[in-house]
């Protein structure tokens, strides 16, 4: 199975709208995403896209309060977890956080095939033992580069995409 991974929109709404245009030509329906919408405008956006995503909240999330009404009462695709997330797509475990500190902890378990963080705004991939552990970089393009992945269960692999 194939996962839209990606972190730190920081309200860059254009370069938003052209991640779920790429996942979506490039057929990809499900997205995990490591946190950082800013404001409640993201969230709706990613609501809108009818893609069945999966968030957590970051440091820079301000009126979390307005997402969890969108999540609850307008967007059944869009999937709060609140501050982490355990999931599981094709007998893959997949965790996911804001932090790296905490990713790479979690990845250090064993206990998961993928971990997934933000934060840094930089793109990062690491093997710790059987785990991929992966910071997809950033949408909004804080260090003049926007990048996003593709991950695969079946292979645990990443790709990563320019935006």
């Amino acid at each position: 199975m194939l996962l839209g991974v990606f972190s730190d929109v920081h309200d860059n709404l254009d370069k938003l709208r052209k991640l779920l245009d790429l996942y979506q030509q490039r057929g990809i329906s499900t997205l995990i995403f490591c946190g950082d919408f800013c404001s409640p405008v993201p969230a709706r956006i990613m609501g809108a896209s009818g893609l069945e995503i999966h968030c957590v909240f970051g440091n820079g999330d301000g009126d979390r309060f307005t997402m969890l009404q969108l999540a609850h009462e307008g967007f059944s695709n869009l999937q709060l977890h609140g501050e982490y997330a355990e999931l599981e797509f094709a007998g893959a475990k997949i965790a996911v956080t804001h932090y790296p500190f905490y990713g790479k902890a979690l990845a250090r378990t064993g206990d998961y095939q993928a971990v997934f963080c933000g934060h840094t705004h930089q793109l990062h991939e690491e093997r710790i033992g059987e785990c991929l552990w992966l910071n997809p970089g950033d949408v909004l393009g804080l260090q003049g580069r926007s990048t996003c992945a593709i991950y695969d269960t079946e292979t645990n692999q990443a790709e990563i995409l320019e935006l």
